[in-house]
């Protein structure tokens, strides 16, 4: 417990410049008033510790809260030197660090006693809490050291001993709180600290919330401005494509050739219907479209020994090619023809190889085409040979082309656009 003399005995050791610190004694009211108010009678070691933590939170100067924070150390020192204290009681009393406490009185009496530096460095070095100078009095110092830190506390390079601190625009609200009774207002700092802690944890998460709605704000801004600007660019790229909105989407495409693009699978049989069906087109009796003209019963050649090896001849007829004229007829001065007509269907992998077998068959037994239809015509699906063959040399020929691949050979009777002592044939190669 520290009683009022315990204050005057710390006031006259401290031996402050009260001239200097009241201003010329202007404001030395003011500072007796602060003593009187802070160093009360009947007070607690631990209380008057808390009295200097709520005095520099009051305080808002810098040099205030520093001539606070001097008193106090000032305070330590002497009840060390005057009281008989050690480190350990000390910070048990006024709840400190061990380690603070001896830091403390080492600059203290450094300064009292420089030549014993190092022998105060050695006696005040904390290193567990098992240390022997944490037990450490001044009687053991003074027995070595002398008396001279009981004499004065302050030494001629004190600055603060002589800072006019009542001068300070915050002064004479710390002189109105600490002249309040503190003990009737029954002050609890501690629930003092946990208040001011709980305001700077509601203050933290403010800054934090404020600062989330900023960076929420900025990334919405480049998000929405990303946006439109890539808006901007697609505008300024379709400036230069064409513009089909105008076009009716409720019409749809509709495919026009189906079955071109629709691969067709058939069996043998069903190819020889089928070829039955188109010669039967090649030679019907259309007159716009057909190959030639109307003719008779078509009959498929079981082999080339069907073909006869003789043929009437109808000399003096008169051509007519499809190719120039679509359904040719016979003049009435002609007369009527029973010239038979053939058709070669041929199927191979290697059409062009046929081709090449069939041309020296044309000049070898003097085949003309017909019209202006080359021979060995490529067309979507393999090659068109339409041919004039001589009579006399028919059944060799369709002999010689009939060996080169599967054939099918079709006979018909032609009613017109022949040439005398020839016969029309004609080759198709389908390609597989």
């Amino acid at each position: 417990m520290l009683i009022k003399s315990d204050f005057e005995d710390f006031k006259l050791w401290l031996d402050l410049d009260i001239n200097s610190i009241a201003w010329e004694g202007r404001f030395a009211e003011s500072f007796s008033g602060f003593w009187e108010s802070f160093f009360k009678d009947q007070t607690e070691p631990k209380e008057l510790g808390e009295r200097f933590e709520y005095a520099k939170k009051i305080a808002k100067s810098g040099p205030l809260i520093s001539w606070l924070t001097w008193l106090f150390e000032k305070f330590i020192a002497f009840i060390f030197i005057n009281k008989d204290l050690s480190v350990r009681e000390i910070s048990i009393l006024y709840d400190l660090p061990e380690r603070y406490i001896a830091t403390i009185l080492r600059d203290h009496l450094i300064k009292v006693y420089p030549t014993y530096e190092d022998l105060i460095n050695d006696r005040f070095q904390i290193g567990n809490v098992s240390s022997q100078n944490l037990f450490i009095t001044f009687k053991e110092i003074e027995e070595v050291m002398g008396s001279d830190a009981r004499v004065k506390g302050t030494f001629e390079d004190d600055i603060l001993a002589h800072m006019e601190v009542t001068l300070y625009p915050d002064w004479p609200n710390l002189v109105k709180e600490l002249r309040k009774d503190i003990l009737l207002l029954k002050v609890d700092f501690k629930n003092l600290t946990k208040r001011t802690a709980f305001k700077k944890q509601i203050r933290f998460m403010q800054e934090i919330i404020v600062l989330l709605l900023i960076l929420s704000a900025i990334v919405f801004a480049l998000k929405n401005s990303n946006k439109w600007y890539e808006d901007y660019l697609v505008n300024k790229i379709t400036l230069f494509e064409p513009n089909f909105f105008w076009l009716d989407k409720s019409i749809t495409y509709q495919e026009q050739d189906l079955l071109a693009r629709q691969t067709i699978d058939l069996s043998n049989k069903e190819l020889e219907e089928l070829e039955k069906i188109e010669a039967q087109q090649v030679f019907s009796d259309e007159k716009i479209g057909s190959r030639y003209d109307p003719e008779s019963d078509v009959t498929v050649l079981d082999s080339v020994e069907d073909v006869p090896k003789s043929f009437g001849e109808a000399e003096t007829e008169q051509s007519a090619y499809e190719e120039n004229k679509k359904g040719g007829y016979r003049d009435s001065s002609y007369g009527s023809s029973t010239k038979k007509a053939y058709r070669i269907l041929m199927a191979s992998v290697e059409p062009v190889m046929i081709k090449s077998k069939i041309l020296p068959l044309i000049s070898k037994y003097g085949i003309s085409q017909v019209d202006n239809v080359k021979p060995g015509t490529q067309i979507p699906g393999g090659l068109y040979f339409n041919l004039n063959v001589p009579s006399k040399n028919l059944k060799d020929f369709i002999s010689k082309v009939s060996g080169f691949a599967e054939a099918t050979i079709f006979e018909s009777s032609s009613q017109g656009g022949d040439i005398a002592g020839k016969n029309r044939v004609f080759i198709w190669v389908k390609s597989i």
